[in-house]
């Protein structure tokens, strides 16, 4: 028997849920953060504001609204909700809590004190393991290989009739999205080779791959979860094959959507890294310059004329590009 179908209003906006698996996910995420912020702020940190600001909007915000808010009271009553809710959990709210660079936070908090061991998070995240499972090619197939096994398995099917497998699917997307965009936002979490344009590229590249799994769902020719509990109830207003072409649509534009900040970021960090190398080199220079050359335009007009060595070109100064530019004896 067909249900009254859903407003959007309920559907996207004022159904919410105490969920104990999402309470339990938004403490984990916030409570150490905040504690992070509080010592590190005892210990002289200068914390940039905007970082807290945006871990917990975006970051902490869309994930109460995935676990706590309608896409979790609707998951299993409407399938394109269901998959906005996984694009929400894969995409969106690893993005808001790399943004917020906890790693680097806790970094910051050991170089402000006394030192000794280092924290386990920073072992962590600095491990082999995690330098396998982070390398650009390794976790981005990955993050999109899991969306896929959710949505070409039963695995999801099944997450509608299990808290525990819902629970768990819920840790896996976050853990998969967080391995590929964490690194690519904070500092020294990839190789050397991995450079500010490089990191630029594989944001784009990593954006082309994350379209895939929602153009398979909105293109797939039959049910993927033929025993979706919403198929038999009705309650979406749809059909089953027009619910499923909706949750591959939400998968795409949530991808794509979240692709764009993520670009945007990474391609500031490359102008940032630009100005702070044209500094050091600035100061390079400056250090190797005479004492007496910053007061030239002080000496009088008579003075003798300068060596003409001491007005050589700047890239036979600098200690990157002497070695090439130097002229041979």
């Amino acid at each position: 028997m067909s249900s009254e179908p859903l407003s959007a209003t309920s559907l996207l906006l004022t159904d919410w849920t105490a969920s104990p698996t999402g309470l339990a996910l938004l403490v984990l995420a916030g409570v150490p953060y905040a504690v992070g912020v509080l010592r590190g702020r005892r210990a002289g940190v200068a914390w940039p504001w905007w970082r807290p600001a945006v871990y917990v909007l975006a970051g902490m915000g869309s994930l109460a609204y995935a676990v706590c808010g309608p896409l979790a009271v609707h998951r299993t009553d409407v399938f394109w909700v269901a998959c906005l809710q996984i694009g929400v959990l894969a995409s969106v709210t690893p993005v808001g809590l790399a943004l917020g660079d906890p790693v680097g936070l806790v970094r910051a908090r050991v170089l402000a004190g006394p030192g000794g061991r280092r924290p386990l998070v920073l072992r962590l995240v600095e491990g082999r393991v995690a330098r396998v499972l982070t390398f650009p090619a390794v976790s981005s197939l990955l993050a999109v290989g899991t969306l896929l096994l959710v949505m070409l398995t039963p695995w999801f099917e099944h997450t509608t009739r299990s808290p525990g497998a819902a629970a768990l699917l819920y840790v896996v997307l976050l853990l998969t999205g967080l391995l590929f965009v964490l690194p690519l936002l904070t500092e020294d979490l990839l190789p050397p080779w991995a450079t500010p344009p490089v990191r630029t590229f594989l944001a784009f590249v990593d954006g082309l791959l994350d379209a895939v799994p929602g153009i398979v769902v909105m293109t797939s020719s039959t049910l993927l979860a033929p025993g979706f509990p919403g198929f038999a109830t009705g309650v979406s207003g749809l059909t089953p094959a027009m619910d499923q072409k909706y949750g591959g649509g939400a998968l795409l534009a949530v991808a794509e959507s979240i692709g764009i900040p993520v670009i945007a970021a990474v391609f500031v960090e490359w102008v940032r890294s630009d100005e702070r190398e044209a500094r050091e080199i600035d100061e390079q220079l400056d250090g190797a310059r005479a004492p007496g050359d910053t007061d030239r335009a002080a000496v009088r007009h008579d003075a003798p004329e300068p060596d003409a060595r001491s007005d050589r070109p700047w890239w036979e100064d600098d200690p990157r590009l002497a070695a090439r530019f130097r002229p041979r004896e």
